[in-house]
Formats: C-alpha cells, structure tokens, sequence
C-alpha cells in the first residue's frame, strides 16, 4: 500500500475528476481508478464507485464488493466526495463507509461557495433559494425532497454547528453549517486527519490546503486542443440545453431514441471528417429512462470508436461519462489540468486521447469551447 498518500471515494466520474483537478492544481500527483491500486505511487488515489448511477440496492452490493477484502487503516487521511447538489445515497453510504472505517467523529458539509451553495440555519440555500424548490426538485434520478439537511440524512443523530467552539464531546455526527470559503477554512484549520470527513469539493479543498506541508499552486501547463475532437453532452440542465441550441446545424448529432445506434455512429464520422469537431447531445424532446440515454449514448460511440481515433472526448454529466469509459474500456484516468473547478483534462494511460469531464451544472470553459 501507498503509505501516506491520501484516498478520495467519489459516487461519481465527474466529482472524482473535480477533485483531481483541485489535487493537480497543488501540484500532486493523481490518478483516477476503478478499483483500488495498492501498488500505485499516485499521491492522491481517487476511487470512483459510479454508485450515483445505480438503485440503491445496486450501489450497496457495489461498495460491498470493492471493500470486501480492503484494509483502509494505512491512508494518511480519506475523503469521501459527495454532490453539492446533493444528489446520490449519500445518506446509506455514509452509514456504510462509518461502519468500515471505525472512526466515531465524522463530519459532512456539501458547500461549494462559487456555485452559491451553501448552508443558512438549517436550510442548504442555491442562490438563496431553499435547493428544494429549485430545479434539482426534478432531477429525474435523485429530486431533491428536503433542503433540512437534517431531514435529508434522515438521523437526529447530526448537529448543525456554526463555529468549531461550538463542538462538545457528544457531537460526532457534525455538519459545519457555513456559507462561505473563510468560514469553511476555520474548519479545515481544526479538523483531525482521524476524523472522517465527507462532501463536495469546497471542503476537500481546505482540509488539502491546511494538510500540505506546502501548499503552493502548480504551475499551469500549456496546451492546445487536438483534432477529431468530439463533445458529448449528456445533461439536461438549462445552460447545457441553452449553449446546445447555439450551435450550428451542421457540427450537431441528437440522440432521439434507442436502437439507432450505429445510424449515430455513421453520423457523428462523417460530421468529424467534415469538420473535425462535432458534439453529440440528447434532442430536448425526447422521453426516455436516464440509463436507457446513457447506455444507448455509449454504445454509439463504441462504434464510432472502430472507425476513427479520436484525439479529445469532452464528456458533460457525470453518468453518461462512465458509461462512455466503460464502453470504451477506459479504467483509469490521470488528471492533468483544471481548465476551471470541476472541468478536468486528463490523460489516458497508453493511448493518444485526451478526456475532458464536466459536470452538468458546472460552467464551461471558453477555452474548451470553441465554437
């Protein structure tokens, strides 16, 4: 094993990517897996365990298989990496990873102050507006009931705690109930490495910058996007439907229903061979299962993968992102560049693509999109 180096748990592709990036952009090495790699000499291992995308019986038999046999007392510390919007099991997932962690103090806090996410009394506000009566209520797989995080855990177990000296001795199910990046800090400065802390990248990112014996920021490399360069955009939110239909006709594939798959594939190559980009994005009206979309989006682009090398995959929505490496074969992912927090550059190991993941609510970059 590793000894010393620190191990994230994501319940999904692009909350593992985001936190690869925060991790390169401290300058640590990092790679993204699968499953466990105790010979890897990667300083930051950020396990993926796609659990998000899987009913919920599925994603316990899932971490019961990955931890079957897995001894997890030799990292330096472990994060477990969480939505801030809350979407996922994060409530049957905590009990679980307490359970084989042993460790009696644990804390969670979902914030991620740039996105205007954060916790005021005992509500999780976006844009000061309760997250249950914002579009996340109709998120087709996780809708979001309540924005009493309390309720949301569903144990009077957790205390909502302003300030670390306001923690007593009872406390051991804390949520640091804050609302910006210097209140946060204040956390990260008292949290123990024997605690377990969960939730968004926010937090991940104070307790990195108050653990590292030196904290400075890599520099950023230079790079330039390489052609055939596909995009594919598997979310519904509103500012990915919007840039979508921006776009010209002719760089446009819409997935409109399964079946079509290799109709797709022959599409997508001859708007790659035209114009050397294209993007692939799921038509608006379409009614369709998440899964179905996903798993039809990726078998797509398996066939498209036997006619032509692709140099950039730009994938939006963390699902459809693992479905599209796992159609792929790909296993493991090297971050390499946060073009901004959340949308990562990463290396596939022993092939000439890069993948780029952004997550759905996230921003674009302007330098990654280039039309």
């Amino acid at each position: 094993m590793n000894k010393g180096s620190i191990l994230v748990i994501a319940d999904d592709l692009t909350g593992a990517a985001e936190l690869g990036g925060i991790a390169v952009r401290y300058g640590l090495s990092t790679q993204i897996m699968q499953n466990l790699d105790l010979t890897s000499t990667a300083q930051v291992q950020i396990l993926n365990t796609n659990t998000r995308s899987l009913k919920i019986d599925e994603a316990m038999a899932t971490l019961g298989r990955i931890f079957a046999n897995t001894t997890m007392q030799d990292w330096a510390w472990i994060y477990l990496k969480f939505d801030s919007a809350l979407r996922g099991h994060i409530k049957e997932e905590l009990l679980f990873y307490q359970a084989i962690l042993g460790m009696t103090r644990i804390f969670f806090c979902p914030i991620n102050p740039n996105l205007r996410r954060v916790i005021k009394g005992d509500e999780y506000l976006i844009d000061n507006q309760p997250i249950a009566e914002t579009a996340f209520a109709h998120d087709p797989e996780f809708p979001v009931r309540t924005s009493k995080l309390r309720d949301m855990l569903g144990s009077n177990q957790w205390s909502l705690v302003e300030t670390v000296a306001q923690v007593t001795e009872e406390n051991k199910h804390i949520i640091p109930a804050v609302a910006s990046w210097e209140e946060l800090d204040s956390w990260g400065r008292y949290i123990s490495s024997a605690d377990l802390c969960s939730g968004a990248a926010a937090f991940f990112e104070v307790l990195l910058r108050n653990r590292l014996e030196s904290a400075g920021m890599a520099e950023k490399i230079a790079f330039s996007l390489q052609r055939p360069i596909l995009y594919v955009c598997g979310s519904n939110h509103t500012q990915s439907v919007e840039r979508v239909a921006q776009l010209d006709a002719d760089t446009l594939v819409f997935w409109q229903r399964a079946g079509r798959e290799w109709a797709i594939a022959q599409q997508l190559l001859g708007v790659l061979r035209t114009k050397g980009l294209a993007v692939f994005a799921i038509e608006e009206s379409v009614v369709a299962s998440a899964r179905e979309i996903r798993e039809s989006m990726a078998r797509a682009l398996a066939l498209l993968a036997e006619d032509v090398a692709l140099a950039e995959l730009v994938i939006e929505g963390g699902a459809t992102a693992q479905a599209v490496l796992n159609a792929l074969d790909i296993a493991i992912l090297q971050p390499v560049l946060e073009y901004g927090p959340g949308v990562i550059r990463c290396q596939v190991p022993d092939r000439e693509l890069m993948v780029t993941l952004k997550p759905g609510s996230y921003p674009w970059t302007e330098e990654l999109w280039t039309f």
